[in-house]
């Protein structure tokens, strides 16, 4: 088990409202998301009842395992894949990211109708990875989720989450 730097929660309210919009939108309806960033997700996991580990790493899966859309029926497609996976990087531990990790995890894809949330093996990102008992899991929703391109603008904004300096959501709530 990793130690716990932040808390964390499902995606709320604005995932209800996505959701809400793919269910009682028509088959020609594109999904629409709203604007998310590592700061929403941070005050997310801040106040969830979950626990959260912030990780800058990489995630190595089989991503032939990844949902994909199948031409004779798009939106047959499962709400949920899970994908055992290995991440390795550095925690964010008291004020920066230090201690070093490699363990194993689950990625979770999230699929409403034919949309589906998925990433690339092997990048450099940072995970919002959420400690459920002996398991850590990574979730990629279909609007995105807690995982973010590893660059320095994205630890800059989570760093002074952290800190408890400004930490700013991508949308204004």
């Amino acid at each position: 088990m990793l130690s716990n730097p932040v808390r964390s929660a499902g995606t709320g309210a604005a995932l209800f409202a996505v959701v809400s919009a793919v269910l009682s939108a028509s088959p020609a309806a594109a999904l629409s998301c709203l604007p998310w960033g590592p700061a929403d997700a941070y005050l997310q996991a801040a106040k969830s009842e979950s626990v959260y580990n912030i990780i800058a790493g990489e995630l190595r899966f089989d991503e032939s395992l990844l949902p994909r859309s199948h031409a004779d029926n798009p939106n047959d497609m499962p709400p949920l894949t899970r994908i055992p996976a290995q991440l390795s990087g550095k925690m964010l531990d008291g004020r920066y990211f230090s201690s070093r990790v490699n363990v194993q995890a689950v990625l979770e894809v999230e699929c409403l109708g034919p949309w589906c949330g998925g990433m690339a093996p092997g990048a450099d990102q940072v995970f919002f990875a959420e400690q459920r008992g002996q398991e850590l899991v990574i979730r990629a929703g279909a609007c995105g989720g807690f995982v973010f391109a590893d660059t320095s603008e994205v630890r800059r904004q989570v760093l002074d989450c952290h800190r408890g300096a400004a930490c700013e959501p991508a949308m204004p709530r």
